[in-house]
């Protein structure tokens, strides 16, 4: 473990994550801080047939949250490449908000193939795991027992509440259901070939 003074020098194969930091995390975060002007009103946002100003609002709350995230992990890895080396706290930092990260994804799983190929594209996933693989043993215990804790909370939420009462029932088409109501065919279709879906039409 390192202490909390000491300089890690940044060997390749964590260059290699932190170069995938920077491109992901840094490239969104930078994105969707700025991206105000972009920002067009979702289906769902409508409600008595007029653009609901709350709903827009309460959703760039959670946007603006996502961007601050991943536009820290991204500096932070930034810091690491310029500098060469890392520090326990910067390690600990990028292993804690991969781990605040994850709970997000656990926890809104959606059914079947859909939820797996999902999990599988999420960087963050393979991140965690290579961070946890190659370098846990450079952080303090407690931050890794926090990490853990923190990804066994999103699998919690998702076996106790998701899968109980976000769709009822918890199938596919259940949640392609709602994606219809809420943002139309156009992204249903594209879910359902992830999905390996095939439309009824009888």
């Amino acid at each position: 473990m390192l202490t909390a003074t000491e300089f890690y020098e940044v060997p390749l194969s964590l260059e290699i994550v932190l170069w995938i930091e920077v491109i992901v995390y840094l490239g969104i975060g930078i994105f969707e801080l700025f991206d105000d002007f972009l920002d067009k009103p979702k289906l769902w946002m409508t409600t008595n047939g007029n653009i609901n100003g709350y709903l827009r609002l309460m959703h760039k709350v959670g946007h603006k949250m996502h961007a601050g995230i991943c536009f820290m992990l991204g500096f932070v890895a930034l810091n690491g490449l310029l500098e060469g080396f890392v520090t326990r706290f910067e390690l600990e930092l990028i292993f804690v908000s991969f781990a605040v990260l994850m709970p997000v994804i656990w926890s809104t799983l959606m059914p079947g193939r859909l939820g797996v190929t999902v999990l599988l594209l999420k960087p963050e996933f393979w991140l965690q795991i290579v961070m946890f693989t190659l370098f846990s043993d450079l952080i303090r215990p407690e931050v890794i027992a926090l990490c853990v804790l923190l990804n066994l909370w999103g699998v919690v939420v998702y076996f106790f509440h998701t899968r109980q009462s976000l769709f009822q029932p918890f199938t596919y088409e259940t949640v392609r259901r709602d994606c219809v109501d809420a943002e139309g065919e156009e992204l249903a279709q594209k879910w359902d070939k992830i999905a390996g879906h095939v439309a009824n039409k009888g």
